[in-house]
């Protein structure tokens, strides 16, 4: 029994256009291969030094997340609380099991307010405003923010934990990849 030959359309040389997109993806994922050290670089360079200031100081570290589908309901992509906790791995399924309240679990904040004020810095050393190490750390935690904006889209901070509670200063890398800083903060 012969089999009916199917018509495909001709569109140009075949296999183009599947080429083109694997040579596009090819190319986005080396400039993202590239991308995310030269972040790590620039973001752990700018906080070097600095320290999150708690019961305990702990230093600021970089970390990135792979891409993963954070399109609500609109289909615009947003980075949420729920979000996050799965692209730390911690699943839907985990939380729904146990019962949890997201917002137990996870606390959204914005970046702004988030580093000390000079006025916060100069009590941590027992000094005032005008002392000169004061104002450059200060400036740096300034410049620090900035980059932050600069680097990442929709930069949020996310705490999660109760006690010692990891503070990921998040936002979307170039490519998509959630990327930023990592520090803890210690809460009796």
């Amino acid at each position: 029994m012969a089999k009916a030959k199917k018509s495909i359309p001709s569109v140009g040389k075949p296999g183009r256009s599947a080429a083109k997109k694997a040579v596009s993806k090819i190319t986005t994922s080396k400039t993202m291969i590239r991308y995310l050290p030269e972040l790590c670089e620039e973001l752990e360079t700018a906080a070097a030094g600095l320290l999150n200031t708690s019961e305990s100081d702990f230093p600021y570290k970089f970390f990135s997340l792979s891409q993963h589908d954070t399109r609500g309901d609109t289909g615009v992509v947003k980075l949420t609380g729920l979000g996050f906790l799965v692209a730390i791995g911690i699943s839907e399924e985990l939380i729904d099991q146990y019962k949890l309240p997201v917002d137990q679990l996870i606390e959204e904040r914005t970046l702004d307010g988030f580093f000390p004020s000079i006025e916060d810095i100069a009590g941590f050393y027992g000094t005032d405003t005008n002392d000169p190490k004061v104002i450059a750390e200060s400036k740096r935690f300034r410049k620090l923010e900035a980059l932050l904006k600069k680097r990442l889209h929709e930069v949020k901070v996310f705490r999660v934990g109760q006690v010692e509670i990891r503070c990921y200063i998040a936002g979307f890398a170039k490519h998509g990849n959630i990327a930023g800083l990592v520090t803890t903060a210690i809460e009796t």
